[in-house]
């Protein structure tokens, strides 16, 4: 029995045809040969260094490999050398070359659906799991300006679970300027914030360290749920009980993994977002974010074709459906090209297609509150580069979300619209933070004290949101 085999080379696609019993990539100086296949359960593949260089095949995601993680040599594999594994789990088990992260590719495993055939043991997992959380201290004992979380895997660990993986990715981040690059410690993080906190952890994680919590977090739900049901497991992930702004978190959370899943094969990340039912459009930001905060991380191993020198790529070139997205963030892209020069970006928006216009703008604005963290008038200078009307409104409201991003921030984004003079201006400003504000503030008393710190004639407004 013969099986088409497909794969594709640097220049043109290949076809291959594998007897069965005999699966072997072969490994050379120019990469992998072929680079997907398909096996059947229980079947072994055979890695053979025909080259003069080592090299490395491993489960994603780089660099930590913990989808499968038993999917792993070890150590790389010398000129002359072979490495054999069998694949005893079915699913599509994506891999890379952890000395040359831009090779990779896939292997499809046929059986079983891991769905089907983990549904027992990951409910006793699931058990034992809650059995071990319920007798350890409910007080991890860490202390909030710890620096061994670094470098300490348990330390780390009891970190998350004592203040969140927010507050640890911040933390990192932080302790990068001390330690050097937090990606990896991010990754661990992300994995710990999703055993402890399940799909919160796509809604928590954040974008610092590039990406490595959103990294961390989806190695750890594929290596629980195998990636095989995509669809399913997309659906599940986040859960039916978040309200509309955490949802929209918790799916761009989702679109950063699947971007890194895929090794920042852009098109394939967009459309494997499709399989959610809805929420695809979170899911698509999400997508193009890590594009452009997680490919850039080249001393991380994370590598993107879809990024250039042209401010308005790979927005100019994706599908029409995708572009509102790809805007939404693009202008992260160019502030890097034009180093936070506002007047350029404001003059690239106004180049985009008219249709994405706003959308650039908007991502304008809450890269102009990123670079104006702790100083809402610098934020609103640089949407001034934009003429007054509906564009800078754009800009305008886009920033001061950025503000308020959870209940801490309140402060700083009322004092963004109290600074606005016009009301044209001041209204949508205000009108912005009182649609999130009851996603944020958990209760009336709460909102009806944000709403007091309000300008006078803005009040009754915001207490209709408070009911």
């Amino acid at each position: 029995m013969f099986r088409l085999v497909i794969f594709f080379s640097w220049a043109l696609p290949v076809l291959a045809f594998a007897h069965d019993g005999e699966h072997v990539f072969t490994m050379t100086d120019a990469g992998y040969e072929p680079v997907d296949m398909i096996v059947d359960l229980g079947e072994t593949v055979i890695f053979k260094n025909e080259g003069l260089k080592p090299r490395w095949p491993a489960s994603n995601i780089h660099p930590t490999h913990n989808i499968f993680p038993e999917f792993d040599p070890q150590k790389p594999i010398a000129a002359g050398e072979s490495w054999s594994f069998k694949f005893e789990k079915p699913g599509v088990w994506r891999w890379h070359d952890h000395l040359s992260p831009k090779m990779n590719g896939a292997i499809t495993v046929l059986g079983e659906t891991l769905m089907e055939a983990a549904e027992k043991p990951s409910l006793w997992k699931r058990l034992v799991a809650w059995l071990v959380s319920f007798f350890k201290k409910s007080d991890p004992g860490i202390e909030k300006n710890s620096t061994a979380i670094f470098n300490d895997k348990e330390a780390l660990r009891a970190y998350v679970k004592k203040f969140g993986p927010a507050k640890t990715v911040e933390r990192l981040n932080e302790l990068s300027e001390k330690f050097g690059s937090c990606h990896d410690a991010a990754h661990e993080a992300g994995r710990f914030a999703y055993k402890e906190f399940g799909g919160k952890a796509f809604q928590e994680c954040s974008a610092e360290c590039h990406s490595g919590c959103y990294h961390g977090a989806t190695e750890a739900y594929f290596k629980e749920n195998g990636a095989e049901n995509l669809a399913q497991s997309l659906q599940a992930i986040c859960g039916k009980n978040l309200n509309s702004f955490f949802n929209h978190q918790c799916v761009h959370g989702i679109g950063h993994g699947l971007m890194a899943w895929t090794d920042y094969d852009l098109p394939e990340a967009l459309k494997a977002c499709e399989q959610l039912p809805d929420g695809q459009l979170s899911c698509w930001t999400g997508v193009f974010m890590e594009n452009i905060v997680g490919g850039l991380g080249q001393s991380e191993g994370h590598f993107t074709e879809y990024l250039n020198d042209n401010p308005h790529f790979p927005c100019s070139v994706v599908e029409e459906k995708y572009k509102n997205a790809c805007y939404f963030l693009q202008t992260s892209r160019m502030i890097q090209l034009f180093q936070n020069d506002f007047s350029k970006v404001a003059k690239a928006c106004a180049e985009a297609p008219e249709a994405h216009r706003r959308s650039c703008y908007e991502s304008m604005g809450r890269d102009a509150g990123g670079v104006n963290q702790k100083n809402p008038a610098g934020a609103i200078t640089a949407c001034s580069n934009i003429p007054p009307g509906n564009a800078r409104v754009g800009c305008l409201t886009g920033a001061v979300q950025d503000y308020f991003w959870d209940p801490s921030g309140q402060d700083a984004a009322l004092s963004f619209c109290r600074l606005l003079s016009e009301p044209s201006e001041k209204t949508p400003c205000y009108q912005t933070l009182f649609e999130r504000a009851p996603s944020l503030l958990n209760t009336k008393k709460e909102l009806q004290s944000f709403c007091g710190k309000a300008e006078a004639p803005y009040r009754a407004k915001c207490l209709e949101f408070a009911k």
